[in-house]
């Protein structure tokens, strides 16, 4: 299923270089967090098609400030129409205000990542990328909800639930390394990937009190969609790490955190992801208490019988 090609849900649009990486990209994340104030606070009252726009939007604020109401409405595959009384609902007068709200927040206009490698002088910005990767650890771990950290923490701390890891490929790093602690750190913990018949294999291991971690970003990769789809049918509890609560697999999953991925270079950073790994990782084995002590002085004794590891 990895070996699939990814569902394209958006497409960056490419503009004209900027001079400064590191400010553009923080202010894309301002402006996408005032767009999902406004879209949180009138949530309820959107319509299917309204969510789609809502993700769309949050996402890729740069689609509005330098798109047209139908080349949005092409992306988000609705009608012009759609899109304008979408930015009436919020409060613009129109698309043209939603527009002008954007660009005057964006004072330099978004690179795609195809320009940002044309651009190898603001990628090598040290200070810059300093700033920027402290910026993701900080926007990532002040975002956690209690409510959701409580309940994320409840369910990968209980032994008598399985829990399941599914992964996209763009953050299949950072969550096998969270799977392989976690195993360490309690028992039967399982890694969605491979094939259909091998993540159908997996899942049949599964009970409806089960638990799935599921990590993605916007233009979610089609498997993992799929895959969230038929477990969420299956009855497992869900807990997503996404780009935002708009996106597709956060709507349709019970806790939900947000990661914050702004670069000043070509990829989209996962140092924000890591940060939340680890600390997920860590309020798991401090719920469990004793039992995580003696796993791990067993593992020790296990290593050291088999010089596993060089002495210090």
């Amino acid at each position: 299923m990895r070996a699939g090609t990814p569902l394209s849900r958006t497409c960056r649009i490419q503009e004209p270089n900027y001079n400064d990486h590191y400010e553009v990209r923080k202010n894309v994340m301002n402006v996408t967090e005032n767009i999902f104030d406004r879209i949180e606070q009138l949530s309820a009252k959107l319509t299917p098609t309204e969510q789609r726009i809502a993700r769309l939007v949050s996402s890729y604020p740069e689609l509005v400030a330098f798109g047209t109401a139908a080349s949005v409405a092409k992306e988000a595959e609705t009608s012009a129409p759609s899109i304008v009384r979408f930015a009436d609902k919020l409060g613009y007068p129109g698309f043209s205000g939603l527009q002008a709200s954007i660009r005057h927040e964006l004072s330099n206009r978004i690179s795609s990542a195809y320009k940002r490698a044309r651009d190898p002088a603001a990628r090598h910005d040290l200070a810059a990328w300093i700033e920027i990767e402290m910026l993701n650890v900080k926007e990532t771990l002040s975002a956690i909800g209690e409510r959701d950290l409580e309940r994320a923490v409840d369910l990968l701390a209980d032994t008598e639930r399985r829990v399941f890891i599914l992964s996209s490929e763009q953050w299949a790093g950072p969550a096998t390394t969270f799977h392989d602690f976690l195993r360490i750190v309690r028992p039967r913990v399982y890694s969605l990937e491979g094939s259909p018949f091998r993540v159908s294999t997996e899942l049949g291991k599964a009970a409806p009190d089960d638990v799935l971690l599921v990590m993605d970003a916007q233009r979610n990769e089609s498997w993992v969609v799929d895959v969230h789809e038929m477990v969420c049918g299956m009855g497992l509890h869900t807990i997503a790490i996404t780009d935002g609560p708009h996106n597709v697999i956060a709507t349709r999953s019970e806790t939900n955190f947000r990661i914050s991925q702004a670069t000043c270079g070509l990829f989209d950073s996962k140092t924000g992801l890591t940060a939340l790994l680890n600390y997920l990782l860590d309020a798991v084995a401090k719920r469990m208490g004793e039992s995580v002590v003696s796993r791990l002085a067993h593992m020790e004794q296990i290593w050291s019988k088999q010089n596993l590891l060089g002495s210090v």
